[in-house]
């Protein structure tokens, strides 16, 4: 038996099939890179969905300490880290950029504290809004702008550089990553900006 694998009956009732499902390949540690990357910053912002993952991490801990003396198994020093982690309740990505999380009407849910450094506007300012209007000024570029719209739109990822303000009106450059999250219908659940500002670009 693959007791990494292992479908440990529990459902939360906050959580839809799909990202119970993720939760569960998370915790098995069978995603790949990127999309642990990804799911980890969902886990930043969503309360249920690291609760979850935090009560699947302490059953997968007991199998894994009630299974070793029996049959040898020792788990290696990273996935004790990893577990011990997840029971503190702590996403394991740490990440120094903004992140930004929209629903799938492209309205702010979810703000990063270092976002709104960035950025000088509170979760609560932003909350319910369409961000382009609010970060977007005078010099802007509108090619890069409708860039990052057309892709929102079609949901597809994007990387891109441009030119935002801060709520003081400073300008600043931004780099901007957004990508989408769907389910296994191809739904949109989440579009997830990662925005690092490049402090080397003068924005003069």
């Amino acid at each position: 038996m693959n007791y990494a694998l292992i479908d440990f009956n529990y459902r939360s009732p906050m959580l839809n099939e799909f990202l119970q499902s993720q939760g569960s390949l998370y915790t098995a540690g069978v995603m790949t890179q990127a999309d642990r990357e990804q799911f980890e910053l969902l886990l930043e912002f969503h309360q249920e969905l690291r609760e979850f993952v935090a009560e699947l991490s302490e059953v997968s801990a007991a199998v894994t300490r009630s299974i070793a003396p029996r049959f040898g198994v020792v788990p290696s020093p990273g996935l004790k880290a990893r577990l011990a982690g997840l029971i503190a309740n702590r996403p394991q990505l740490t990440s120094p950029e903004g992140l930004v999380v929209s629903g799938p009407d492209r309205l702010v849910q979810w703000v990063s504290p270092s976002f709104s450094a960035m950025c000088g506007y509170s979760l609560a300012e932003l909350h319910g809004k369409n961000l382009g209007p609010i970060l977007q000024g005078e010099k802007t570029d509108r090619e890069t702008a409708a860039r990052m719209r057309s892709a929102v739109h079609e949901y597809r990822p994007c990387r891109e550089t441009i030119l935002n303000y801060h709520k003081n009106g400073t300008p600043y450059w931004v780099e901007v990553s957004i990508n989408p999250v769907v389910d296994d219908a191809g739904e949109l659940l989440w579009l997830i900006a990662r925005e690092r500002e490049l402090t080397e670009l003068s924005a003069a």
